[in-house]
């Protein structure tokens, strides 16, 4: 049995923006980050999630940009953050 996502079928699960209502981490400093880490997110959850390059201040507060995954759903940030192997924390 395939089990669809309405939201996968109507294109409205990957946004183009990090909505503000969206809890997010920075997934990497550089300009690229890993496919596997956005087909893990679409097999391993179910919820809207964007993928987007924004700005921040870093520690030495100096505007920078990096990128983040930001989810709707704050339960799915914390199974992303525990569970996804391609998402590296920093120590």
């Amino acid at each position: 049995m395939i089990d669809l996502n309405p939201l996968d079928i109507l294109k409205k699960r990957k946004l183009d923006y990090l909505p503000p209502n969206f809890i997010r981490v920075q997934i990497s400093d550089f300009d690229l980050y890993d496919d596997h880490l956005e087909n893990w997110i679409t097999h391993k959850l179910n919820g809207r999630y964007a993928i987007s390059k924004i700005p921040f201040v870093d520690e030495n507060k100096t505007l920078k940009l990096a990128n983040f995954v930001g989810f709707e759903d704050h339960k799915e940030i914390t199974y992303f953050t525990l569970a996804c192997p391609y998402f590296r924390r920093k120590q």
